[in-house]
């Protein structure tokens, strides 16, 4: 099963896809939690603490690279590394045992636009 969300930012986006994970992992499935939001904030709804925050090595831009199909000629992105080593490099494990995946650096609020 996969499920994304999608919506309007201040929407409770986060909220429903943490409360979602947690029921799912209470319910002994496996989750994967990916956040892919520029300001990371589903760990902290999946009961890891501020502190913790720091440890999660979050995937960097170079595990993609764009490919042409060679029998459509269309351009696919491809990982540049097995499922099993994202998991094992990329992954932090939050309460219930659910695996977390962070897609990116927070947005420094320090940096300027010009």
């Amino acid at each position: 099963m996969r499920i994304a969300t999608v919506g309007k930012g201040g929407s409770g986006k986060t909220t429903i896809a943490g409360t979602l994970a947690r029921i799912l992992a209470m319910q002994k499935q496996n989750v994967i939690a990916i956040d892919g939001d520029p300001n990371p904030n589903l760990a902290l709804t999946l009961g890891i603490t501020r502190a913790e925050t720091s440890e999660i090595n979050f995937i960097p831009h170079t595990i993609m690279k764009v490919e042409e199909d060679d029998e459509t000629g269309e351009k696919i992105l491809k990982m540049t590394i097995s499922k099993k080593e994202l998991l094992e490099k990329y992954s932090f494990k939050a309460p219930n045992d659910i695996d977390l995946i962070v897609m990116g650096h927070p947005i420094d609020g320090s940096a300027g636009s010009g």
